[in-house]
């Protein structure tokens, strides 16, 4: 009989470690049962007059949190609402960078504290390292990994894959559902960033949540 109970605190262990581990590397993390949770946390602490940028995320389209900012936030800058050239695009990605909050997910997060994330354009992986003044990562628990060589695996393997598949990108992983490191002119995975401290301390928020959310 599959102990559905269990399988729950197993999740919130890992969570709970994740954060310990996170928090003496100078991250912030908080933990929600639901993402709707997450969401409302967000929201609560978002003021009215602070701009938002964002990175590409399913987990953020899933919550509904764009949707949010779409209808109800002055400043939000968002990235999507493409009616332009690639010129037009990129001039919105940059400004992404200068905003006082970014709000994004990551493709994996190693249980000993460390963010993994790859990137075609190097938009996201940019604006986590360095520029907004406050980052919060929404995070679902299927995105938490033993290690650092698990939390890559799983950016490589899982996520990149899933969303070169997703695109319909003309790639080896899209036909094999692995990375081939390959040198398509379609490949999404060119920049792999590994953060393993947070700079200046507190700067990046991870909320965790107790569900399977993303890629």
């Amino acid at each position: 009989m599959h102990d559905h109970g269990s399988e729950e605190t197993t999740h919130r262990e890992r969570i709970d470690l994740a954060m310990e581990n996170l928090r003496r590397r100078s991250f912030a993390a908080r933990a929600f049962e639901t993402g709707s949770e997450a969401a409302d946390f967000f929201f609560a602490q978002l003021s009215p007059t602070e701009s938002v940028g964002h990175g590409g995320s399913d987990t953020l389209r899933q919550l509904g949190i764009l949707d949010r900012l779409r209808h109800g936030h002055d400043h939000f800058l968002d990235r999507h609402r493409f009616d332009h050239g690639y010129d037009e695009q990129l001039a919105i990605r940059r400004e992404n960078l200068y905003a006082d909050v970014y709000i994004a997910s990551s493709n994996a997060v190693s249980i000993d504290g460390a963010l993994v994330n790859i990137d075609g354009d190097g938009n996201r992986v940019a604006a986590l390292a360095f520029g907004p003044g406050r980052v919060v990562l929404f995070v679902g628990r299927n995105k938490l990994c033993d290690d650092l060589d698990g939390a890559i695996d799983r950016a490589r393997n899982v996520a990149a894959v899933r969303l070169a598949t997703q695109l319909g990108k003309e790639t080896p992983c899209v036909q094999t559902g692995v990375c081939h490191d390959c040198a398509a002119p379609d490949r999404i995975c060119r920049q792999l960033s590994i953060i393993e401290r947070c700079e200046p301390p507190g700067r990046i928020t991870i909320l965790f949540i107790n569900e399977d959310l993303g890629l």
